[in-house]
């Protein structure tokens, strides 16, 4: 995922060249909103760069063992993906390759990144840290289908499956695709959770109970 972000972040630079326009951006002309449209793709591409390995980083053990710098990491990269990512994001959805279901589904996945953003921060305000987890692995598994979705058309005009169709799959099949590997990441660790509470549990209660039966004894 790392490579994939890397990959897309050198050749999100293309679009700050105000001399020449890339053919992503030729294709789509005339806009009805020109103006708006090119400025939401630069304050995307900029918050994209930021937000996605950020979101890496703090996935990272090494950063979570450092509860006070991955608190600010998370602040900064919670107010870029709410203030700029999102809102830029649903600028560019309405004039999305392959039209209003593709839109769609983009808008979906960027409802669900503000959504649980949120659900994230307000979780950790009030130290629940397991549904802070929960929320943020749905965070980091709808911005991975930038790399997802990506790979995905690659493969799928190799095949040569007709774009229309292609922008469909290759966009809808990662975005439902990621929120269920998040819910199913999210459980397994919850359960893991659970079984070693209780096997804890079971170690102290047995301590305290053998500690008695060893004082007899001596």
């Amino acid at each position: 995922m790392a490579l994939g972000a890397a990959f897309i972040t050198a050749s999100s630079f293309v679009y700050f060249n105000h001399d020449e326009l890339p053919p992503f951006v030729i294709e789509k002309l005339p806009l009805r909103f020109e103006a708006l449209w090119l400025v939401s793709l630069r304050v995307h591409v900029v918050a994209a760069i930021v937000a996605f390995p950020a979101c890496i980083l703090l996935m990272t053990r090494a950063l979570q063992r450092r509860a006070r710098l991955h608190r600010w990491i998370g602040r900064i990269t919670g107010a870029v993906v709410l203030f700029a990512l999102v809102p830029s994001g649903v600028v560019l959805s309405f004039e999305a390759k392959g039209g209003p279901f593709v839109s769609a589904g983009f808008l979906l996945s960027g409802a669900l990144v503000a959504w649980f953003m949120v659900k994230g921060v307000l979780a950790a305000r009030r130290r629940e840290l397991g549904a802070h987890r929960r929320a943020m692995l749905h965070v980091f598994a709808q911005m991975s289908v930038a790399v997802t979705s990506r790979a995905l058309l690659f493969g799928l005009d190799a095949a040569g499956m007709s774009p229309d169709v292609a922008y469909v799959v290759a966009l809808w099949c990662p975005v439902l695709g990621s929120a269920a590997m998040a819910e199913l990441l999210a459980g397994s660790f919850k359960r893991m959770v659970q079984i070693h509470g209780l096997k804890m549990a079971t170690f102290l209660r047995a301590r305290s109970v053998a500690r008695p039966i060893v004082r007899v004894g001596r």
